[in-house]
């Protein structure tokens, strides 16, 4: 019997223009019906995606939020907040030392803010995206503490040259992905999308079989090996689909929708 549906947003649940489709909401109020708890599970941060649940007509029908790639877990109806696996000081600022000098952006949030290193058309679409205001400022100067991720914007086709420099410099220190086709990120070794739905199954004693997890990319990855079924959008990465337990028609096609009503018929997945 399934019990916990969790998604990612960008490229599964929203599109391109940051929008969500009306089917997605139907079949949200199907799941409500069923009894079934309803987890969004995002790269970015949680106010961030808080803000914009009513825009997107999620809010009555999402009991969780998921942030920064599994490092932020906020429980919708107590408020009730937690953050594991931070980065700290100096390994953040190695890294953006290190990667802006490939030509990626280095940002720091601040709720509903987006300071970065220097401005670019990536920024402008990144920060419309996530509903959050520019500051250019010299962020090595804005980090006192540890941070859950570290993020960077760059140009799309600097994509592959920054996933080959990473693989040929791994650290001990954190893990780097790619979570969009302009931002690629980095948290602690330990921290993934998985850390935050297992917080979530424990809470509520959650069964691994009991568990859909839907996205589209690399990072969402641990969350198919943590739930029984990991089903992967058509529109996404060939890694995240060779993972996956089933793959859904994409985003253009209502995949999530189309998915959960061929196959969620009663509370089992059939």
């Amino acid at each position: 019997m399934i019990k916990y549906i969790v998604s990612d947003l960008d490229g599964t649940l929203i599109d391109t223009k940051n929008e969500c489709d009306p089917s997605v909401i139907e079949t949200l109020k199907r799941i409500k019906q069923m009894n079934i708890r309803f987890s969004l599970c995002s790269g970015r941060p949680i106010d961030s995606v808080r803000g914009m649940l009513e825009g997107w007509g999620l809010a009555p029908y999402t009991d969780d939020l998921i942030g920064c790639n599994g490092g932020e877990v906020l429980n919708l109806h107590t408020n009730e907040r937690s953050i594991s696996y931070t980065l700290s000081k100096e390994v953040v600022k190695g890294i953006i030392q290190e990667y802006e000098a490939l030509g990626l952006i280095g940002t720091i949030y601040d709720r509903t803010i987006l300071y970065v290193s220097r401005n670019s058309k990536e920024v402008e679409k990144v920060a419309k995206r996530l509903g959050l205001e520019i500051i250019e400022t010299n962020i090595l100067n804005m980090i006192h503490g540890p941070v859950v991720k570290e993020m960077f914007v760059l140009d799309p086709e600097l994509m592959e040259e920054t996933e080959d420099y990473y693989q040929k410099h791994l650290s001990k220190n954190y893990i780097g992905y790619k979570t969009a086709h302009d931002l690629f990120e980095f948290t602690h070794p330990k921290l993934t999308k998985a850390v935050g739905v297992q917080m979530i199954a424990e809470t509520y004693g959650f069964k691994r079989d009991e568990i859909i997890a839907f996205g589209d990319t690399t990072n969402d990855i641990p969350m198919f090996e943590y739930a029984k079924y990991g089903i992967c959008l058509e529109n996404g990465s060939e890694d995240a689909k060779r993972s996956a337990y089933a793959i859904a028609p994409s985003i253009k096609e209502k995949g999530f929708s189309c998915f959960l009503e061929e196959h969620l018929q009663t509370s089992n997945l059939e």
